[in-house]
């Protein structure tokens, strides 16, 4: 009993459906684990966001003691941005003190320089970069975690729904058992009259024992199988705190009636909702993502910038202050690698991913469409057997009436009787054992075509 912790309910209302499914929803430990990994997709997306954070960069640099004591300070913010893998920069740098000649550069005004500008990536990491491919998988990876979420409570819909009707059926089952017990309980308390006033053989009281003692181990077993199904269906039934809750018998309903499938549906348009189908596009777009990145890095890396610097203060020399206070800066870099072994690995490597997902869509298609038929197939037999269940009933019933008739007027044997009630009883189980199969067909259906919670 450690392993699973169980509480008795007693309660004059019937069980329901809906109140299984909504306690499975609200505290299945499957599915809160399921919610927590959307958390951590949350937390990968912001982290990915995180990449287009701008950065602050200070230096300063002091030189007290040479031939050209100086001190130089250089401040930068740079913010990369999601537009064409551009980076946009700001700063502000200080060059004071006897600067070198060769090093004019590092010389400002008395006040500073200011300055800012921005650096694009024509052809390689421009159309696309690492950041943004980072970002886009990040926030379909968000998107699965949603979709791992509604896929699970398809399927806990189909087994919490599938446990509650077997927990039915199995109450079910033992009515039938024990209708058929109380049958031989009823005679034998007949026989043992007729047999001490000498109108019945002690041979026929005997083989109703024997048939007592029989119908008796059916209702054990009945009661056994009961008990299994609600166990199986605590699972899913929980009370506040989230342990499992054992249904009392008390609360046992009938077995419903299985309703008619709807109509048919279009496999696209199941697709256009199945969780797990979904999954695999999301997943192909993630690949098609890192394919397209890929491409790209094939190409030239050639960057332009442009940059305005501005001097405050004065001029530390009269030479400078001819330059003019303000400037602008054009730029461009190219770079071209010798040997691309490295991307024309990962390329092939996104090539075969998005080919693997592509072969997963195309099965999970027939799989759903082959899945919708089965479901259809499977409630159509079980209708079928339940039509077919309720004649055999009423054959039954009219040969087990004959039966009792015959043996009344002494043409007619207990043997016969207890087969034909036998043959009552199985037709009865028959007859539910369909009715549940309908049900169960109607949740895989459910579970199958993606319909919404209920």
């Amino acid at each position: 009993m450690n392993a699973l912790v169980v509480t008795l309910v007693l309660g004059a209302s019937a069980l329901t459906l809906e109140e299984v499914l909504d306690s499975a929803k609200a505290s299945l430990p499957g599915l809160r684990a399921l919610r927590a990994d959307v958390e951590v997709a949350s937390g990968e997306q912001v982290a990915a966001d995180g990449a287009f954070d701008p950065t602050w960069k200070t230096r300063v640099v002091s030189v007290p003691v040479s031939g050209y004591p100086q001190t130089r300070v250089e401040s930068v913010i740079e913010a990369p941005t999601p537009l064409w893998g551009a980076t946009v920069f700001g700063g502000y740098r200080l060059g004071v003190g006897k600067i070198q000649p060769y090093y004019g550069e590092r010389e400002t005004w008395t006040g500073g320089e200011l300055r800012a500008g921005v650096t694009v990536p024509v052809l390689r990491n421009g159309p696309i970069d690492r950041r943004r491919a980072n970002q886009g998988r990040a926030e379909l990876a968000r998107g699965l975690a949603d979709l791992s979420v509604e896929q699970q409570l398809l399927e806990l819909r189909r087994l919490a729904t599938s446990r509650f009707y077997e927990w039915v059926a199995a109450g079910e089952r033992r009515a039938v058992a024990r209708s058929l017990l109380q049958l031989a309980v009823d005679r034998d308390q007949q026989l043992a009259q007729r047999a001490g006033a000498g109108e019945v053989a002690r041979f026929d009281r005997q083989d109703n024992a024997r048939a007592l003692v029989q119908r008796e181990a059916a209702v054990v077993q009945a009661q056994r199988s009961l008990e299994q199904a609600a166990l199986e269906l605590s699972l899913f039934l929980r009370d506040s705190q989230g342990e499992p809750v054992v249904p009392d018998e008390a609360r046992l309903p009938a077995l419903l009636e299985p309703e008619g499938l709807p109509a048919a549906l279009a496999v696209d348009e199941v697709l256009a909702r199945r969780p797990d189908v979904l999954r695999v596009a999301h997943q192909k777009q993630q690949a098609e993502l890192e394919l397209r990145l890929q491409r790209n890095q094939f190409l030239p890396s050639l960057e332009l910038g442009v940059a305005v610097s501005k001097d405050l203060g004065v001029a530390p020399r009269p030479e400078l202050a001819g330059l003019g206070p303000a400037e602008v800066e054009l730029t461009a870099q190219l770079e071209l690698p010798l040997l691309f072994r490295a991307p024309t690995g990962r390329l092939q490597a996104a090539r075969g991913a998005v080919s693997k997902l592509e072969a997963q869509w195309r099965g999970a298609k027939d799989r759903v469409a082959m899945e919708l038929t089965d479901a259809r197939s499977a409630f159509t037999a079980a209708h079928a057997r339940l039509g077919l269940a309720r004649r055999e009933i009423e054959v039954a019933l009219e040969l087990e009436r004959g039966e009792r008739t015959r043996l009344a007027v002494g043409e007619g044997t207990l043997v016969f009787v207890n087969l034909r009630e036998q043959a009552t009883a199985e037709a009865r189980l028959r007859e539910v054992e369909a009715r549940l199969d309908g049900l169960k067909a109607l949740a895989s259906w459910a579970a199958v075509a993606a319909t919404p919670w209920p």
